[in-house]
Order: structure tokens, then C-alpha cells, then sequence
């Protein structure tokens, strides 16, 4: 009888051991729309499940669960004003233990870059002459100051072309006529020197052409 009871005994430990529990992993996503520059109010989806937002710190943790080694999609949507990402990110799960065993596990981390869709610059034209039109896709901007130097902003995608001229109708002895030149934004904020030199080209000096003396004759008396 007793052999019996511990038999059953036996049988119920065995019954009782389950699968092991699914891996837990905790990620942070940080959302920037440049680098070093966190954003709020990004969306973030783990194969398609939601997951939160980013917070004002462009932080936002999550727990995925998963064996170590799957991969899982990682979707997000950036805030109006900007760029929206053209695919999914992969995510691996990978579990990471840090040194300290109380501790836990160490987060896993992925950067989602939400760069602004419009960009700001300034184009500086840069003339030696002073109070000069500067023209920007045909349409007067600016003067040059004392200095020859004009200021002037611009908005618009990462891309976009403006045509950048200088007009010396009001002096037409300055060369080169008319100079133009063409500035594309780039995908960061930031300025843009054109140098459009002009300047009236100094007049050239003749030299004099020295007559050849005659030969002199000797005349005998």
C-alpha cells in the first residue's frame, strides 16, 4: 500500500511539470528625428500588435515575448512633418545578461529615425560688389549689403533645387554678366555659400611701340 501511494505520488510530480515558461525580453525603442534629437508621439507595432508610443524623452519600453533567435517586425509610424519609414525594422530577439546576476536581463535597444520632412537653409551669395539684386528661381530675394554679402532663407524637402542669381543690369560693366549658380537642400538644416563673384575687369593698357631707329648714314664730302 505504501508502495503504491508513492507511486501515485511519483506519477503527479511528473504530471506537474509543464513546458517551460516563453523568454521574456525587454527593448527600448528610441524614436529621433535627427540624431541626438528625440521625437514624441511615434507609434510602435511588434507583428503588428500595438505596443505604445514614444514619451516626450522619444523613449518608449516594451516586453517581447519570444524564443531567443526569433525574428519579429518591428513597424512604426512618425508624427505629421515627417518622413514616414518605407519598411519594417527586423528585431532579433536576443537575450542579454548583465554583469550584476540581480539585475536581470539587459534590454535590447533599436533607434526609429523619423527625420523631418521639410528643411530649413540659409543661402549666402557672396558678390564683392555692393547693392547687387540677388534672385532666387527668378524672384528678387535680396541686395548685398556694403560688404557684397546677401542673406537669404529657404524651406522646403531634402532635394529641392533653387536657382541662385546675381543680376548686374544696373552696371553693365561687370563681369561675369548675369552669374547663376544652383543650390540643392540637403538632408540636414544648414547653410550654403554661393560665390558669385563679380567685378569690372580693369582696362588694358597699350604699350607704346618704341620706333626702330633709322640706320645711320655716312656721307662723305
Amino acid at each position: 500500500m505504501k508502495r503504491a501511494a508513492t507511486l501515485v505520488l511519483l506519477v503527479a510530480a511528473c504530471g506537474s511539470d509543464g513546458p517551460p515558461p516563453t523568454p521574456r525580453h525587454p527593448v527600448t525603442f528610441l524614436a529621433e528625428a535627427d540624431p541626438g534629437v528625440p521625437l514624441e508621439g511615434v507609434t510602435v507595432t511588434a507583428n503588428g500588435e500595438d505596443l505604445g508610443a514614444s514619451d516626450g524623452a522619444g523613449t518608449l519600453a516594451a516586453v517581447l515575448d519570444g524564443a531567443s533567435g526569433t525574428m519579429v517586425q518591428i513597424a512604426y509610424t512618425c508624427p505629421e512633418g515627417h518622413v514616414q519609414p518605407e519598411r519594417p525594422k527586423p528585431l532579433v530577439l536576443t537575450a542579454f545578461q548583465a554583469l550584476d546576476p540581480e539585475a536581470g536581463p539587459r534590454s535590447l535597444q533599436m533607434r526609429l529615425e523619423c527625420p523631418p520632412d521639410s528643411r530649413q537653409a540659409v543661402i549666402v551669395v557672396k558678390t564683392g560688389q555692393p547693392d547687387l539684386p540677388v534672385l532666387v528661381d527668378g524672384e528678387e530675394v535680396a541686395r548685398t549689403d556694403a560688404s557684397g554679402v546677401a542673406h537669404h532663407l529657404v524651406q522646403g524637402a531634402p532635394g529641392t533645387r533653387y536657382r541662385v542669381e546675381v543680376s548686374t543690369e544696373s552696371n553693365p560693366k561687370l563681369r561675369p554678366e548675369n552669374p547663376r549658380d544652383t543650390v540643392t537642400l540637403g538632408s540636414r538644416s544648414g547653410a550654403y555659400l554661393v560665390d558669385l563673384e563679380v567685378s569690372e575687369p580693369r582696362p588694358v593698357r597699350r604699350r607704346r611701340r618704341r620706333r626702330r631707329a633709322s640706320p645711320m648714314r655716312i656721307i662723305r664730302l
